[in-house]
């Protein structure tokens, strides 16, 4: 049975037998508290701000740009592949292109012989075009597919001399020093960054076969950077979507302000506990992928917490206790003794410990050598 405010106090004989006993004491007083929870991370970079460059078609690299460490901006090309499907592409397309426009004119060229020319005829004739048309709009997804939008009205007011130059500069018509009249092959894939940032690694040289699919840049955006925390399942319950977090990696001094934006909902089969991410600003470029530190959510502030020193609580019988001073013990004929208190503890730090109830402020409790108290209150408490 829990023993009630009041109810047990350790007496002593006198102050000189209370200072060697060993205790030293402390007033409870007001101050600012926060209520968190602690554990352990490590930073990452965000996965939507991590983007993996593969070229769409086999060839051979014809032009490197950009290497590790370098920054690039969203849109701008890494490297340019010789790629034989990208011709083979743009001549298909060059070509229904131009059977299109013949088609279309062929049929102009009947709709002016209206009542000579057969009906079967004119209905051929418009056959022929929705085939031809069919080609074109296949030719321009096949060029789309490979990275190259293309779209035939673009094409529409341009002599067939036109056309040709602009489909051998078609996708790389943007960069520095191309022209349409550019002595380059036409068969030039771009390997363009969706996202603006740093490459992080290069796996590709100039002269190098590669093959569609393989990762030639690894392009990361270093200005927000993924907490993941490693939670234990009897905190959990307590970590909520939107709350702030600080984190400290290991080492440093420097601390990282971010928010709650994804709670696990499975726990590590390993470590059993829960991940909780958090997204970290990173606009100055402090913070590295890869760190280790610590975190804390936090959880609740307090500016007026009522607070004791961390050592003045004690653990009995699974409650925790403060014993508190007698209002009349500094009175000569005063009462020498310290009760027990069964208090509620809110938030803690390294040095203090926010009392939610149990105390007020101005009391006065036992901090060093309350183990001492803690004795006594075993063998005296009812059970």
């Amino acid at each position: 049975m829990l023993f009630r405010s009041g109810e047990v106090s350790i007496e002593f004989q006198s102050a000189e037998a209370v200072e060697k006993a060993g205790i030293d004491i402390a007033p409870v007083w007001r101050t600012a508290m926060t209520e968190d929870i602690g554990a352990s991370g490590e930073v990452m970079f965000d996965s939507t701000l991590v983007a993996r460059l593969s070229p769409r078609a086999s060839g051979t690299a014809w032009w490197v740009a950009k290497t590790a460490g370098d920054t690039v901006r969203a849109g701008e090309t890494l490297a340019l592949i010789d790629a034989a499907d990208v011709g083979k592409a743009k001549a298909e397309f060059q070509q229904a292109l131009v059977q299109a426009r013949l088609k279309r004119q062929a049929l102009a060229n009947l709709g002016t012989a209206q009542g000579v020319v057969p009906a079967r005829q004119r209905r051929e004739a418009e056959a022929a075009l929705r085939e031809t048309e069919t080609r074109l709009l296949a030719a321009e997804q096949a060029l789309t597919n490979l990275g190259i939008p293309a779209r035939a009205t673009e094409f529409d007011n341009l002599t067939l001399e036109q056309v040709v130059r602009r489909m051998r500069t078609l996708g790389v018509n943007d960069l520095p020093g191309t022209t349409e009249s550019g002595n380059f092959t036409a068969n030039l894939l771009p390997a363009r960054s969706p996202i603006e940032g740093v490459v992080l690694t290069s796996d590709v040289v100039a002269g190098e076969v590669v093959d569609a699919g393989k990762v030639l840049f690894v392009v990361v955006d270093p200005r927000r950077l993924s907490l993941t925390l490693h939670i234990g399942l009897d905190s959990i319950v307590k970590v909520k979507m939107g709350q702030p977090v600080e984190f400290r990696p290991d080492g440093t001094s420097d601390l990282f302000k971010g928010q709650v934006t994804w709670v696990g909902t499975a726990a590590d089969e390993t470590t059993r506990t829960i991940p909780v991410r958090v997204e970290l600003a990173n606009e100055a470029g402090k913070l590295r992928a890869s760190t280790l530190g610590k975190g804390r959510i936090l959880l609740r502030t307090d500016p007026k917490a009522t607070v004791v020193p961390r050592e003045a609580v004690r653990m009995f019988r699974g409650v925790p206790v403060v014993f508190a001073r007698h209002p009349d013990y500094l009175k000569s004929d005063g009462p020498k003794s310290f009760e027990a208190r069964p208090v509620r503890v809110g938030a803690t730090d390294n040095q203090n410990a926010e009392i939610l109830s149990g105390l007020r402020t101005g009391e006065v409790v036992a901090t060093k050598g309350a183990e001492v108290l803690l004795d006594n209150l075993s063998r005296v408490a009812p059970k």
